[in-house]
């Protein structure tokens, strides 16, 4: 049985079968059918290659066939004390056209079956809700600024109000009028994490809001947690080649261990036998092979790296990248590594030896949450002038997920230390180029060479505590670092958690009288967030291959704002304008620029990356270090006595995405509406909200309340 009915079945015991006091309860309901279409055909983020555009493209088709039945349960409860009362929302749901977990009820989602469980009561000065809730304090248009206190789902963007996708966590929140007309609250609750699509172990392909930045994560083709396991693949496969050419009686890429993936691909610099490599015909094993001076291509061609691709065997961006012609589509690939697009192409200095380290590897999703309580508080009054202020602090586990990378022994769950070493001087035992393994100096990723040199290009090497390192070959083979060597494979976890932060703001509101249109209400909310944190790319680091320092999650300052100003116009038109800034107080960017083998330059930039957008097809997309949004909102009455309504709210982002949202909602009778919504998403692609233009949408419902 399902988590979530088990957890349905607890909440109707408790509400039918505890007391029969629950039997003179008011029950109250609505139900709601929503169905949804794209409005745009086209391949959504996530898709695999253009090489299965036919099958990973979707139509003007349905995705969304959803119904549901919220059943509210009131009743007093003297028993518990006088004048006590308790609320209980269910919510059933069931969708025909969602993937994976999305078509029913699933626990800390807007889809959770025991939505709300509280009691209400009075204790001396206080009252008191304790229980299953959620709590306000933003009132911010079309985003969530004050609102720190009840995590959001995201499975659906922003298109869903805020009263429905707001999630409900168990909490303490009790308020008290002070003896100045002030009051305040106080918040003991529940941590839980926003739901985002894409954001685990399978990556929710083919949903219709997986954002660029998840995908980056866990998305099967562009994500470095698929990316990895292939990666070594690859690994292995060059591992072997060698003695596919005849090279090296062990069967192994010795004596290309310094030379460069690069190097490699260009057939230029430290290997002067990648010439003689490439050709594959004068050594026999590949005799009838088309030769070029470009081994990846080559290799591509001969159907070398079947390790490539994926469980469909459809060919994956990695050999796209490298490929003059992609054996399985035919599409035409190249590479260019001051483009980078693909796996390969942002490492172009990682050596053969580094590959050693990988082979075989392979990676994993863990979710490592902790049960710690939020808690926090805030002060509302008003001046004599009209002014109402109020201000918020929130120390609590931060809503939005954070992904950490770290190296791991396979077999015993170890945590390895990385070690970026230099070549060091030749061993001319294992041939001109070099041996497995580096035996030069430790090097700090701070200090990383921006030029590839052959004599001390760097290796990316792992070692667990009692000094082992890994390979599928000895990395030490002449012991040269006095170290051991064990044959126990790697693996490359990718942890989600949340982290401890405190939030510290407040807002204001006032009506100002103005001649030509009466009452304006001006507001406004302020937040300083400390010990967040954001992604941060260091492509010097990636470059060589280091995974775990090249993607890192970082703490960061913000200050935040909103300022608005609502005003009704054509009688009864609420006109609400807002303007929003994101600002990232510890912003990171460090310009530099890195020469690879062949001598070609290539951005190895380290910056905070755009946590939405970032991602192999767009040079894994630097963030704004204050980012800003605009919003228009508009709602109106409609029909002969205003028994209809329309809503249409429109943001624009700094860079261009654009989102717009039009509502209405038609009163058939008095229990029974008809809703519409279209949701149009364009603008540059590598926003937030242009990146899905693809998922363009119209939904259409009918609600029916008891």
């Amino acid at each position: 049985m399902k988590k979530q009915n088990l957890i349905l079945s607890a909440a109707l015991a408790a509400v039918f079968s505890a007391s029969t006091a629950f039997a003179e309860a008011e029950v109250t309901g609505k139900i709601v059918h929503e169905s949804a279409k794209f409005t745009t055909s086209g391949i959504g983020i996530g898709a695999a290659t253009t090489a299965i555009q036919t099958a990973d493209s979707h139509g003007k088709d349905n995705f969304k066939q959803e119904t549901t039945a919220k059943i509210y349960i009131d009743d007093s409860i003297d028993e518990l004390a006088e004048g006590a009362t308790y609320h209980v929302e269910l919510n059933l749901m069931k969708d025909g056209k969602a993937l994976n977990d999305y078509d029913s009820n699933e626990s800390y989602t807007q889809r959770d079956a025991l939505r709300e469980a509280y009691v209400d009561m009075e204790q001396g000065d206080w009252s008191i809700r304790a229980g299953k809730q959620q709590v306000v304090w933003g009132t911010a248009d079309g985003m969530k600024l004050l609102d720190t206190i009840n995590p959001t789902d995201y499975s659906e963007m922003a298109q869903n109000q805020m009263e429905d996708s707001r999630i409900p966590v168990w909490m303490i929140n009790a308020e008290t009028d002070t003896a100045n007309g002030g009051s305040f609250q106080a918040i003991l609750s529940q941590a839980k994490e926003n739901k985002i699509a894409g954001l685990n172990a399978s990556g929710d392909q083919g949903h219709a809001f997986v954002m660029k930045g998840v995908d980056s994560i866990t998305g099967k083709v562009n994500g470095f947690l698929n990316v990895t396991p292939a990666l070594a693949g690859v690994a292995q496969t060059f591992n072997g080649l060698a003695g596919a050419f005849g090279f090296s009686s062990n069967g192994n890429l010795a004596m290309f261990s310094r030379a460069s993936v690069d190097g490699f691909a260009n057939n230029t610099g430290a290997a002067t036998t990648f010439a003689g490599a490439c050709n594959y015909a004068q050594y026999g094993s590949l005799s009838g092979t088309t030769t070029s001076s470009r081994c990846l291509d080559n290799i591509a061609q001969a159907g070398m790296l079947t390790s490539l691709t994926d469980a469909n065997n459809d060919v994956t961006n990695l050999i796209d990248a490298h490929a003059t012609t992609d054996t399985t589509s035919g599409a035409a690939a190249s590479w260019d590594i001051a483009n980078a697009n693909s796996a390969f192409e942002y490492m172009p200095n990682a050596t053969f030896a580094t590959f050693n380290t990988f082979a075989g590897g392979s990676s994993e999703y863990i979710r490592d949450y902790n049960n710690e309580a939020n808690f926090g508080g805030r002060y509302k009054g008003a001046l004599s002038n009209g002014l109402n202020y109020s201000f918020n602090f929130m120390n609590h586990m931060d809503s939005n997920p954070t992904v950490s990378v770290a190296w791991y022994d396979q077999t015993t769950n170890e945590k390895l230390t990385t070690e970026i070493r230099q070549a060091g001087a030749t061993n001319t035992a294992m041939g001109a180029v070099g041996g497995y393994h580096p035996v030069g100096a430790v090097v700090a990723v701070g200090d990383l060479a921006t030029t590839y040199v052959a004599a001390t290009a760097e290796t990316v090497l792992l070692k667990n505590a009692a000094g082992e390192y890994y390979g599928a070959k000895d990395p030490d083979v002449n012991n040269e670092l006095a170290a051991g060597y064990t044959t126990n494979l790697t693996k490359l976890r990718f942890t989600e958690k949340t982290n401890r932060m405190n939030s510290l703001g407040g807002s204001f509101d006032m009506a100002v009288e103005t001649a030509n249109l009466g009452p304006v209400v001006v507001r406004g909310e302020v937040l300083y967030d400390a010990d967040t944190h954001t992604p941060v790319v260091d492509k010097r680091a990636l470059g060589i291959g280091d995974l775990e320092h090249g993607l890192t999650s970082r703490k960061a300052d913000f200050f935040k704002y909103v300022v608005g100003a609502d005003v009704t116009v054509l009688t009864n038109m609420m006109v609400s304008g807002q303007f929003i800034q994101l600002r990232n107080l510890d912003y990171v960017e460090n310009t530099r620029t890195c020469t690879a083998e062949s001598g070609t330059t290539f951005d190895c930039s380290e910056y905070t990356g755009d946590s939405a957008t970032l991602h192999m097809t767009n040079g894994m997309n630097k963030a704004e270090e204050n980012k800003e949004f605009y919003s228009l909102f508009l709602s109106k009455p409609f029909g002969a006595s205003g028994e209809h309504r329309w809503n249409n709210i429109f943001m624009f982002e700094e860079n261009g995405g654009k989102w717009n949202r039009l509502d209405a909602e038609f009163s058939i009778d008095d229990d029974t509406q008809a809703t519409v919504e279209y949701n149009k998403y364009w603008g540059d692609e590598n926003t937030q909200f242009g990146q899905l233009e693809k998922s363009s949408n119209i939904q259409v419902g009918v609600k029916y309340s008891f």
